[in-house]
C-alpha cells in the first residue's frame, strides 16, 4: 500500500531543498507550496516575476496536484496563458511537480 503522507512529505523537503530561495511551503496538510520564478525580461530589463501554488491532493503522485498562479509581477496575460498551458501539458503528461524545471 502506497503511503502518500510520507511520499508528499519527501518530495516537499527535495523541493525545498532544490529551490531553497523560491520554494515556501504553506502548509503540510493538505501539502501546498509555492514556487517563485524570476526572469530578466523586455527590452528595458524589466523582472518578470510569478508564482505559482501546488496543492497535493489527497492520493498524489498517483494524482496530479491541483495549481494557480499565486501572484505575478508584469506578467502579461498571455505569458500567463503560456504558463497556465504549460502546466496543463504537463499534467496530462503525468508528471510530477518536482520535474516542472
Amino acid at each position: 500500500m502506497t503511503d502518500y503522507g510520507k511520499e508528499q512529505r519527501n518530495e516537499l523537503e527535495a523541493l525545498e531543498s532544490i529551490y531553497p530561495n523560491s520554494c515556501t511551503v504553506l502548509s503540510e496538510s493538505p501539502p501546498s507550496f509555492t514556487i517563485t520564478v524570476t526572469l530578466e525580461a523586455g527590452e528595458n530589463d524589466e523582472t518578470v516575476q510569478t508564482t505559482l501554488k501546488f496543492t497535493y491532493s489527497e492520493k498524489y503522485p498517483d494524482e496530479t496536484p491541483l495549481y494557480e498562479i499565486f501572484s505575478k509581477e508584469n506578467l502579461e496575460d498571455n505569458g500567463v496563458s503560456d504558463i497556465l498551458k504549460l502546466l496543463a501539458l504537463q499534467k496530462e503528461c503525468g508528471i510530477t511537480a518536482g520535474n516542472f524545471n
